[in-house]
């Protein structure tokens, strides 16, 4: 596409690509002019990159953009597996939109629900946030799901960072953080 469009697009070109279980790459360009890369496989979402390397930072980037770019072009089928479920995704770059145009979209869990009566949560989200951006809100959640222990909600989501110098960061940030609770 020539010019910027509505994120609006983007969204239908997502859900086609999901609906079809197409394969194929994606490139978005953002109104900040940041490009992020999307790679799909039978319509699961398989890679996500954008410059810094960070899955984080891409969905942010395009959580932030009300107008984009963007090209798609088929490709053939690679074996990496899903990066994250294609609807979580869809959730995480545009949580509002599902309001505005669908009434059966799952709500995403906002962090202030997410938390409201687990203060140990709330800390670990605001720590995981400097590390994955808003993907946090989803791993922290998961981290906590079936598991009260500290240190194996540092492990788990330490192990989900897939820099292996953010997720030694963050591992450190946390475990001095948590440092008073048996970790």
């Amino acid at each position: 596409m020539a010019q910027f469009v509505p994120k609006a697009k983007l969204f239908e070109q997502l859900t086609q690509i999901i609906d079809q279980r197409e394969t194929g790459l994606l490139t978005i360009l953002t109104e900040s002019n940041r490009s992020i890369f999307l790679r799909f496989s039978q319509g699961k979402l398989t890679r996500l990159h954008c410059r810094s390397g960070e899955a984080g930072e891409a969905i942010q980037m395009l959580a932030e953009s009300a107008m984009v770019k963007y090209t798609y072009a088929t490709a053939p089928q690679d074996s990496e597996p899903e990066f994250m479920p294609a609807d979580s995704f869809l959730q995480l770059i545009d949580p509002g939109a599902a309001a505005g145009n669908s009434s059966n979209a799952k709500p995403i869990v906002s962090s202030g629900d997410m938390v409201a009566g687990d203060p140990v949560k709330a800390q670990m989200l605001e720590i995981a946030t400097e590390y994955m951006g808003v993907v946090a809100e989803m791993i922290v959640d998961e981290a906590f799901e079936n598991n009260s222990d500290v240190g194996k909600a540092i492990d788990y989501i330490g192990n989900a960072i897939p820099d292996a110098n953010q997720s030694k960061a963050f591992r450190k940030d946390a475990l001095a953080h948590f440092s008073s609770i048996k970790v």
